[in-house]
């Protein structure tokens, strides 16, 4: 698996943006490339994460900050 070669802040947007600008980044990767996402606490990490896994990508909350938290997303489907 491909170490994290990108971590992308998406702080700034709100729903459905958050997901669509993730989505946007991983399309541009290679299948196993790795990619750091961080989100504002609260529905946001939810919804990035159920929105990802339904696509079928790998991902896992690396960190919790007192406003972010990062989610580690594997690209496991194209």
């Amino acid at each position: 698996m491909s170490i994290v070669n990108v971590t992308l802040d998406l702080t700034l947007y709100g729903c459905p943006m958050h997901y669509i600008k993730a989505r946007e980044a991983l399309s541009k990767m290679e299948r196993e490339q790795v990619i750091q996402l961080v989100v504002n606490n609260g529905n946001a990490v939810e919804e990035v994460i159920t929105s990802l896994r339904h696509d079928g990508q790998l991902c896992e909350i690396t960190s919790t900050e007192t406003l972010t938290t990062t989610i580690r997303v594997v690209k496991h489907h194209a």
